[in-house]
């Protein structure tokens, strides 16, 4: 079953604000980073061994995109954030891996918060996973817990020169990252609503799924923790929209309200799938309860039924030394067909009044 309470375990009580601890669970045997050197006319794809190599890059006429998969070390982290003067509160809330999506400006860039949202392996559960970026004028700082992440398609089309990633700025670089992210949430919608539509079917007939609650419970875990992580993006688009003036170009905005647009439809489908689980649980034991009543109603039948007949046995049952019946010929014959009669009456009447 999905954790609905990631990030509420404090893990820092007492330390000074800026503590540079990291919070996650994922580690990496050792720390990566990639950097995209970029400009119109070229782009180089360099591995770097450590973070000494940066300062030369940022000497270089092209914009920076600088990727680090691994979050343990935390003195890489603060030397990044030397390098390039990053808040230490922005660095402490990188390595503090249940951060809520938020965005916040600094002094020269601004800082994101999103939540990078795949299927498991297994495809039961999902992987959720921090991605929090730094973007300054010409360089973009992405940092994940993990390797492998989402942006193959935007990392092939700078080096392929597809599109304007090459031509504008870090701005739109920071806005493909994001769209990326928003248009998985749709890809795991689309895999959510495959696993919950036979439930319409299934709540219909009691005996093909006993576990149904189970798997109704389940939906509504993964629909909840969807609404938690993509929720607090608007408000994201609402602060880079009214703070991020200097950084992002006025161009930009029809395609950051084409995101939130998205973003907007994201939200709608979950809600639906929330009503639509609701009604198939409440469906369910409706179902459950009619088959309940049926089954009360059949016994209530057969013990009606047998009323009469238990009567006629108990009388006959009596150790009265003068009975005529007893000593009539058809007396046994007899005694059958009153309760043969009986219970062929009551049948049709009962069928009559359409109880049965």
């Amino acid at each position: 079953m999905q954790n609905l309470y990631i990030g509420t375990k404090p893990r820092k009580t007492g330390m000074m604000p800026g503590s540079l601890v990291f919070t996650g669970k994922r580690k990496m045997k050792n720390v990566s980073l990639e950097a995209f050197c970029y400009n119109q006319e070229e782009v180089r794809r360099i591995p770097l061994r450590s973070a000494d190599e940066i300062p030369g890059l940022l000497q270089e006429d092209c914009r920076l995109w600088l990727n680090i998969n691994g979050l343990h070390d935390s003195e890489l982290i603060r030397r990044i954030g030397e390098i390039f003067g990053i808040n230490p509160l922005f660095l402490e809330d990188i390595l503090n891996t249940g951060q809520r999506p938020k965005a916040e400006l600094g002094e020269d860039y601004m800082f994101y918060v999103l939540k990078m949202i795949r299927l498991a392996p297994k495809e039961d559960h999902l992987n959720i996973e921090q991605l929090s970026m730094i973007h300054g004028r010409n360089y973009l700082l992405t940092f994940q817990e993990v390797e492998g992440d989402l942006f193959d398609a935007v990392r092939q089309r700078l080096m392929k020169n597809i599109g304007r990633l090459r031509r504008a700025g870090t701005d739109y670089l920071a806005y493909a990252l994001m769209d990326t992210v928003v248009d998985h949430y749709i890809v795991i919608l689309d895999h959510l609503r495959d696993l919950l539509e036979p439930l319409d079917t299934e709540a219909l007939d009691s005996n093909e799924r006993r576990d149904l609650p189970s798997s109704v419970r389940s939906g509504k875990n993964q629909l909840i923790l969807l609404r938690r992580f993509i929720s607090p993006l608007r408000e994201v688009l609402d602060t880079l929209q009214r703070d991020g003036d200097d950084l992002w170009d006025e161009s930009l905005t029809p395609y950051l309200n084409d995101l939130r647009d998205h973003l907007r439809s994201v939200m709608d489908t979950i809600e639906s799938y929330r009503e639509n689980l609701s009604g198939v649980l409440e469906l369910h034991l409706a179902v459950l309860s009619q088959k309940m009543n049926d089954v009360m109603r059949t016994l209530t039948v057969i013990a009606t039924i047998f009323i009469p007949l238990t009567f006629a046995a108990g009388i006959y049952g009596m150790n009265f030394e003068f009975m005529p019946e007893l000593k009539m010929r058809w007396g046994y014959y007899g005694f059958w067909g009153f309760c043969a009669a009986a219970a062929l009456l009551m049948l049709a009447a009962f069928r009559w009044k359409k109880w049965l």
